[in-house]
């Protein structure tokens, strides 16, 4: 079966659209579908579908079901009926900020932002919860109030703690890697009960992680034992290998083509269409005729 293994090209599924509107402007921003200009983007979840070859118009999650451990790895295989590891997702901000918690640790990296964007991230640390819920009392927005403030650019990365909450202020584009959509923890907290406020205490503090260095041809973002994140820029990458986990290829800038065996042996990498990499796809090779820019996800 491996022989119909090819690199997938998703279609962007719409989450939530604040603006959406043929008056509004569309942006510059290669890396955004055309006339997205806020809100969120599935750009790789078990509801996405393959654009183009011999499996377009089937989602994953059909796709895992007919493929198993050859699409996923051994790892992500053992459970079928089970979500994705890891779901990516692109937010826009546009004008308003976007208020969210995970019950998960996940993974932010800013791909753009306006002058002077901040973010808002976990709680002031030494936080008297019990005195917060009393002075927020009805109004769940003054959560913000005890949370520190962390201007924002492009190329930097934060690790949110399970729990912990995040505002993403206006002006921002992000890329956002977690567990599955569903673990969505409802933020800002009410304050209504003593379990809400014993999950936050319990939260952890997110951590900016350090940038990667711009002059290397692959920098790692981010990894654990269960993911691997690195963004990588190059002009031509040959001989690379599918490894056995759920891989993604998300193009930041640029254009080139991924070239293996299978029914569609050359595969258009752009900005905008994340690429799935089958677990058992083998030997394949990265090329363009310029630099192009874009992260690897690896799931374990």
């Amino acid at each position: 079966m491996s022989t119909d293994l090819y690199p997938l090209t998703l279609e962007p599924v719409v989450v939530e659209q604040a603006r959406n509107r043929a008056a509004d402007p569309v942006p510059d921003d290669d890396a955004l579908p055309p006339g997205f200009t806020s809100g969120t983007l599935w750009m790789a979840t078990d509801a996405s579908r393959v654009a183009a070859g011999p499996q377009a118009g089937r989602s994953l999650g059909y796709l895992r079901q007919l493929w198993g451990p050859e699409l996923v790895g051994r790892g992500a295989g053992g459970d079928l009926n089970g979500p994705l590891p890891v779901e990516l997702k692109l937010k826009r901000t546009g004008e308003a900020a976007l208020a969210v918690g995970l019950a998960e640790d996940s993974l932010w990296h800013f791909l753009a932002a306006d002058e002077g964007s901040s973010v808002q991230a976990g709680f002031t640390p030494g936080l008297d919860f019990a005195r917060a819920a009393a002075a927020a009392g009805d109004d769940p927005g003054r959560w913000s109030e005890f949370m520190p403030e962390y201007e924002v650019e492009p190329g930097r990365s934060l690790w949110l703690p399970r729990l912990a909450p995040l505002v993403l202020g206006a002006g921002l584009t992000v890329a956002q890697i977690s567990p599955p959509g569903g673990n969505l923890f409802p933020w800002p907290l009410d304050g209504s009960g003593p379990e809400a406020l014993r999950r936050a205490a319990e939260s952890g503090s997110p951590v900016w992680l350090p940038p990667g260095d711009s002059g290397a041809e692959c920098a790692v973002i981010y990894r654990d034992q269960r993911l691997a994140v690195s963004l990588i820029t190059t002009a031509q990458l040959p001989g690379l290998a599918s490894p056995d986990a759920t891989t993604f290829l998300w193009p930041l800038q640029g254009q080139g083509r991924i070239r293996a065996r299978g029914p569609a042996p050359a595969t258009r990498l752009q900005p905008g269409r994340v690429v799935m990499m089958p677990a058992a796809l083998g030997r394949y090779t990265i090329e363009s005729g310029g630099l192009v820019s874009y992260l690897l996800i690896e799931a374990f």
